[in-house]
């Protein structure tokens, strides 16, 4: 039987206590700590979330998985991320920085996804005629399939309407604007979050809907609210990109139906978001002409392999430190790489300022672009340009080897792709068809490279 008895409770992750503290000991919060009388339900009376009346045991052959269908979402990038469509019944989390596009993408593909479904778009951030204007803006006015707005930020009254009523699709505009009346605090706490999540999920596997929550980011970039909201979901996205930039990257940090390690690829335009279909055009500079310093890179992100464009310039420092201002690359990968042609070659970057720059503002953690940055450095110190017709891909090791990478023939067989006539790669046994006209310079060691930046007969004094 319940019983009452007077507690505290922090307004901001419920923390209980039995006495009056300052501080909570479980957020950090300063006088959160409320006076209220508990309502003490015995554990025999608690609800098991997504439990049956009695366990049960299937042997894993005899469990079927056709339930477990892909839908197209209308986006190829999105389905790319997803692992090759949207699973249906899953729940997912994209977050990212204000104003890059979390909303416009998701209200984007709910406009896609209704033609074929029913889809509830939940937005407590806007009104339902705020989110029509920008539905006339981004579908140009057309009419769309079975697509449903509330503005609602109750979850309960929510979940009861979700129960009356049948949707195969659930966008919430954000998790951090709904509530649920039986805990205490403000939408976006700790405990509000927890709970508004758990209950989401249960109604959402109970009936079968696919949800879509957009979470919102701190200001170091990761998501707001406790880590039990990305433990909970099948899938986290993070949307990110520079408003200053022509580009969008979707990035997945968590997928239980396919990989982690794609990107999709998006630029934002005044009719929404809009498809990349060719990422090796887009991260290249206009200017034709070859310059010092500048090196073309082949990368996989994923499955998807693309061609980008890395500049280098080295300028004589009188500096006491001369600088080292990089963008696009980790600046330890550039202390390496600069140490490693110090140490096996001839060439010396203590008297000089080194500025790097990915073209496009594309931010590249693969090993793969230690040999096109060796390329851009030593073309820029030797002031020796290199033909916008070649490519370097490979991994520089501390001895001044050149390594191979994963993906390696799947880099070379898209630079023939795109016209290349060179593509500098470590030693193996990659080769190309004889249909395939581009010529794979071996590169065994940082010394072929340097010879072969030498060898070439495009200087410009």
């Amino acid at each position: 039987m319940a019983k009452k008895k007077t507690s505290f409770i922090c307004s901001n992750c419920s923390y209980i206590t039995p006495k009056w503290l300052g501080r909570c000991p479980e957020c950090g919060e300063w006088n959160t700590l409320e006076e209220k009388d508990e309502t003490v339900i015995p554990k025999d009376n608690h609800r098991l979330f997504l439990s049956s009346p009695e366990a049960v045991f299937s042997h894993i052959n005899k469990i079927s998985s056709s339930d477990c269908e892909r839908i197209n979402s209308g986006y190829r990038e999105l389905d790319r991320i997803l692992g090759g469509g949207i699973v249906k019944g899953s729940y997912n989390l994209i977050s990212g920085h204000p104003g890059v596009g979390k909303s416009t993408l998701m209200l984007q593909a709910a406009l896609e996804i209704s033609k074929k479904s029913s889809v509830l778009y939940v937005s407590a951030e806007e009104s339902a005629s705020q989110i029509k204007i920008r539905f006339d803006r981004l579908s140009g006015r057309k009419n769309c399939g079975e697509l449903y707005l509330s503005n609602e930020n109750n979850l309960d009254k929510l979940r009861n309407r979700l129960e009356q009523e049948q949707f195969n699709f659930l966008f919430i505009d954000s998790i951090q604007t709904v509530y649920s009346p039986a805990i205490p605090g403000i939408p976006g706490s700790v405990s509000q979050i927890k709970e508004c999540a758990v209950k989401m999920l249960e109604t959402a596997k109970r009936k079968g809907i696919t949800v879509f929550v957009i979470g919102h980011v701190t200001k170091t970039g990761s998501i707001a609210g406790p880590m039990l909201l990305e433990h909970m979901v099948d899938s986290v996205l993070l949307f990110e990109g520079d408003p200053t930039l022509g580009y969008r990257v979707l990035r997945c940090s968590k997928n239980r139906f396919g990989t982690t390690d794609e990107i999709g690829i998006f630029t934002m335009s005044s009719n929404g978001l809009q498809e990349v279909a060719n990422p090796s055009q887009f991260f290249l500079s206009e200017n034709e002409k070859a310059t010092s310093g500048t090196a073309l890179a082949l990368i996989l992100e994923g499955s998807r392999p693309f061609l980008i464009e890395i500049q280098s310039l080295t300028t004589s420092s009188n500096l006491p430190q001369p600088r080292r201002v990089v963008s696009g690359v980790d600046g330890g990968r550039l202390a390496m790489i600069t140490a490693v042609l110090e140490k096996r070659s001839d060439f010396f970057f203590s008297n000089f300022d080194i500025f790097v720059n990915v073209v496009g503002g594309l931010k590249l953690k693969t090993p793969s672009i230690d040999l096109p940055v060796a390329a851009s450095l030593l073309s820029s110190i030797l002031n020796i340009s290199l033909p916008m017709n070649s490519a370097f891909v490979g991994e520089l090791g501390l001895g001044g080897e050149i390594r191979d990478v994963p993906g390696m023939e799947i880099m070379i067989k898209e630079g023939a792709r795109l016209g290349l006539k060179k593509i500098f790669a470590p030693k193996g046994r990659i080769k190309l068809k004889k249909s395939e006209k581009a010529e794979i310079i071996e590169t065994s060691t940082i010394f072929d490279l340097i010879e072969n930046i030498r060898s070439m007969n495009i200087f410009e004094s």
